[in-house]
């Protein structure tokens, strides 16, 4: 029995362990991207890399972009979100719905928040096939299709499904990201940042949930040794 407590414990260490080194990896590479955008010091190289990317530029790649951008947009996002919830709910899988749900409201308003506090103008490098009238960093395409990817990634991490989730979602965060830079609408250090600030707010919300549940197991837990204590 104490070898059960002590790798139960142990076990909850490293778990802890890893989401906490995740959320610094995070938090600090936002961090660093928001200190280098406010200072202008890598904008150049943000130019360069959209300029490039523009050389690809063709009208098959112009129309497939455009299509595929939608997928991250509000429409793109609240369908997804709402075939997965759907799904989950049917399935009682409360838990998983909450975690997706959450991730994806709160990296929304969170974009908002970012959005208002940077105020950062959007690239004008050359004529923009679609229009963007909000504030650039960080990308809230990049920023909320990572929040669902990832939180899929998340609550299929244990199944079956884990790796065919793991290849569909990064495909999915990456073409999103790319179509914002084909586009020409947003610089890489904004879809950098929108990745950073998704993954570290999926981490405290699966750390919180699990929080929660923990603290509902254990009251569940002590009712029940004192009903037992009760009828002796």
């Amino acid at each position: 029995m104490q070898k059960i407590f002590s790798y139960i414990s142990s076990h909850r260490i490293f778990s802890l362990s890893l989401y906490f080194a995740l959320f610094i990896i995070f938090v600090t590479g936002f961090v660093q991207i928001a200190d280098e955008v406010l200072e202008g010091e890598h904008l150049w190289l943000d130019e360069k890399i959209l300029q490039t990317i523009n050389g690809f530029s063709t009208p098959f790649f112009d129309s497939f972009f455009v299509i595929v951008t939608q997928l991250g947009g509000v429409l793109g996002i609240i369908t997804i979100s709402v075939g997965l919830l759907s799904i989950l709910v049917l399935r009682h899988k409360y838990k998983q719905a909450l975690i997706i749900g959450s991730t994806v409201a709160g990296a929304a308003l969170l974009n908002l928040v970012l959005k208002l506090l940077f105020e950062r103008a959007r690239p004008d490098l050359w004529e923009q096939l679609v229009v963007e009238t909000s504030f650039s960093f960080p990308s809230g395409h990049a920023m909320i299709s990572a929040a669902i990817a990832l939180s899929v990634i998340c609550v299929c991490w244990k199944t079956r499904y884990r790796y065919p989730a793991l290849i569909i979602c990064s495909l999915f965060i990456i073409i999103i990201g790319l179509s914002r830079l084909y586009l020409g609408v947003h610089y890489p250090t904004d879809i950098l940042a929108g990745w950073c600030v998704s993954g570290a707010w999926l981490v405290v919300v699966v750390l919180v949930l699990s929080r929660f549940q923990g603290t509902r197991k254990d009251r569940t837990r002590s009712a029940s040794l004192l009903r037992d204590d009760s009828s002796l």
